[in-house]
C-alpha cells in the first residue's frame, strides 16, 4: 500500500491518504477502519436520465462518496471491503450510501 499523505495530531486524529496495490492491502485496510471514521472513495455509479419525450437513458459516472462509517466487511474471497454508511459530503451522485471498494 502507498502512502501518499499523512496528517496526525498528538491525540492521534487526523488523516491519511492510501492506495491500495494488492488485494491484501484491502485486508489492512479493514483492520485500520473503525466505526465513525470519515471514508473518502471513488465509486462509478449507474446514472438513469429520462429525456422531455418520456425515453429513458442510463450512463456510468465516476463520482467520489464521503462516507461516516457505519459498518465494515471484508470478504476475504473476492479481496474487496465493503463498507456502509452515511454520505456527510453532498454532490450530485450523493444519494448512495454504500461503498465496495476493491483493488
Amino acid at each position: 500500500m502507498k502512502l501518499l499523505h499523512k496528517d496526525i495530531e498528538k491525540d492521534n486524529a487526523g488523516q491519511v491518504t492510501l492506495v491500495p496495490e494488492e488485494a491484501e492491502d484491502m485486508w489492512h485496510t479493514y483492520n485500520l477502519l473503525q466505526v465513525g471514521d470519515s471514508l473518502r472513495a471513488s465509486t462509478i455509479r449507474k446514472v438513469q436520465t429520462e429525456s422531455t419525450t418520456g425515453s429513458v437513458g442510463s450512463s456510468r459516472v465516476r463520482t467520489t462518496l464521503t462516507l461516516c462509517v457505519e459498518a465494515i466487511d471484508f470478504d476475504s474471497q473476492a479481496c474487496q471491503l465493503r463498507v456502509k454508511g452515511t454520505n456527510i459530503e453532498e454532490n450530485q451522485y450523493s444519494f448512495f450510501q454504500k461503498a465496495i471498494i476493491t483493488c
